[in-house]
């Protein structure tokens, strides 16, 4: 039974009430703790079975991991494509430098020898 409202609207403090009607109310109280307190779990853990709820969240979990793998083998065969390029580009730009040196050499062949 809840407490009557004080002047404020909030209930009454317990020593204001009545000593009959005050302990009903906390012996049902302690009651509703102590059921709380005993109170089993709704689902078993060991001998459960799995519901299909459960199945369906792991077969998901599962797709989920093999597409992870998938798309982590198509990001290493990348890396390895980039990496590649990167080699290439700089074995290209050291060949377009020795053909400029090449270059300049055929244009002012005498310019780093002594004349005589």
């Amino acid at each position: 039974m809840p407490a009557p409202p004080s002047a404020e609207g909030e209930p009454a403090p317990a020593s204001e009430l009545p000593a009959e009607s005050s302990q009903p109310a906390i012996e049902e109280a302690e009651q509703r703790q102590q059921a709380v307190e005993v109170e089993e779990p709704p689902y078993k853990t060991e001998s459960s079975h799995k519901t299909p709820a459960i199945t369906d969240a792991i077969a998901q979990v599962n797709r989920v991991i093999d597409e992870l793998k998938h798309a982590l083998d198509e990001m290493e065969e990348v890396l390895e494509t980039l990496e590649l390029a990167e080699r290439q580009k700089i074995d290209d730009e050291r060949e377009i430098q020795n053909l400029q040196r090449a270059l300049r050499h055929l244009h002012h062949p005498r310019q780093h020898e002594p004349r005589h």
